[in-house]
């Protein structure tokens, strides 16, 4: 009888706990997250790095003003894809987690410069510094954007 009692009385409470409404949690990057997408977006950076000294400056039929110009595309670009990444993790404050994971990436970007070559080069470092911040923010309004315009099509199919 004793049995019998305890499964009844555990019944009733896995179906209180059924009944209770259940709220969805927001989801939100972690320092796992942030560093995956830093990783990302140094490994864009140090690829055309290495692109670009592998090949060497005598075979570019480029000048070097349009080479400088398409490695700040392509690290804004690694910036922007990295940040795009980690927000798709979250489900608010995609500007924040854009920022975040520019900022995690500057820190590794450092780190790595200085472990790999024997003069940090100042101006190198800030400009992938600032490209990756631009590639974060862009990152993070663009995600915005295509928050609010999923929100405004399910407005109009409601409507």
């Amino acid at each position: 009888m004793d049995e019998e009692t305890g499964e009844d009385e555990f019944k009733e409470v896995t179906e209180a706990q059924q009944a209770k409404p259940q709220v969805e949690s927001i989801r939100e990057p972690n320092n796992t997250d942030y560093l995956a997408g830093a990783m990302l977006a140094n490994g864009i950076v140090w690829i055309w790095m290495q692109a670009l000294s592998l090949i060497g400056e005598d075979a570019f039929i480029l000048p070097k003003s349009l080479l400088a110009d398409l490695s700040f595309i392509i690290y804004i670009f690694g910036g922007y894809y990295a940040a795009t990444q980690v927000c798709k993790r979250a489900d608010t404050g995609h500007l924040m987690v854009g920022l975040k994971t520019a900022g995690y990436a500057s820190v590794m970007a450092l780190v790595i410069m200085l472990t790999m070559i024997s003069q940090l080069n100042i101006g190198i470092a800030l400009s992938i510094s600032i490209s990756l911040f631009v590639g974060g923010v862009l990152a993070g309004y663009m995600r915005i954007r295509k928050r609010l315009q999923k929100r405004r099509l399910e407005l109009e199919a409601s409507s």
